[in-house]
């Protein structure tokens, strides 16, 4: 179905991220912090990258902020990750800078159903660049 890059420095995460995806036909390429999601990008063209708002060495803003500097990337969602509650300023300000969809961890099971969405460009779901809100999936 899609290509969805995922990044994650909890191994517990990425490997539930990867069945949840994966189940649903999508090719999940994992990443364990920034930089490796970062160093990832530059040879591949996902359809989604998804990924953990606080990681070492560089984080999911600035994993999202490589994303949008990439032309043929400007347009892709965007999905934070996030143990942080989802009004907090970290969450608001890399959401609102790149345009990202921020989801709590705890929502984890729905994130299949807002990736194919996301990928699909359903109407009425958030997370294209124009579009972004904070929300927690339902």
């Amino acid at each position: 179905m899609a290509c969805v890059l995922f990044a994650d420095d909890d191994p517990d995460i990425r490997e539930l991220a990867g069945l949840l995806l994966g189940h649903r036909g999508h090719e999940v390429v994992t990443a364990a912090d920034g930089d490796e999601a970062i160093a990832l990008l530059s040879g591949m063209t996902p359809d989604l990258v998804i990924t953990d708002l606080n990681m070492p060495r560089q984080d999911g803003h600035a994993v999202c902020a490589a994303v949008r500097a990439r032309p043929d990337l400007r347009d892709i969602p965007l999905v934070l990750l996030t143990a942080l509650p989802l009004d907090d300023q970290r969450v608001l300000r890399a959401s609102a800078e790149s345009s990202a969809v921020p989801v709590a961890k705890t929502d984890i099971s729905s994130l299949a159903d807002l990736a194919d969405g996301l990928v699909s460009g359903a109407a009425g779901v958030i997370g294209r660049p124009s579009t972004a809100q904070s929300r927690t999936v339902a």
